[in-house]
């Protein structure tokens, strides 16, 4: 009986669901490393007050004058995202309610 709860565990644990939520976990502490997450914080905060245009362009200023690196690791994450938010969505709709 210990082999088959091992596999279901394992199952479980390499699904694409797991999988994806992995590769955002990692691509999340990635950019904790590569960017100064205090300085952009702080920036984006005193942007905020100019508007959602202004954050906006912020956003994809900040995105656009990284390095390579970031910009990698944050489509990753995009990606990762993304993906989870679609599965999140197809499993509250083949979910039935009943009563």
């Amino acid at each position: 009986m210990a082999s088959v709860a091992v596999v279901h565990t394992a199952r479980r644990l390499v699904s694409a669901t797991a999988l994806k939520v992995y590769v955002l976990v990692v691509s999340l502490y990635t950019l904790g490393i590569l960017v100064w997450v205090e300085r952009v914080q702080e920036n984006l905060l005193l942007v905020a007050n100019n508007g959602v245009l202004a954050v906006g362009n912020f956003v994809l200023y900040a995105a656009m004058h990284t390095s390579v690196a970031v910009q990698l690791v944050l489509a990753v994450a995009t990606v990762a995202l993304v993906s989870l938010a679609v599965d999140f969505v197809r499993t509250l709709s083949t979910r039935r309610l009943s009563f």
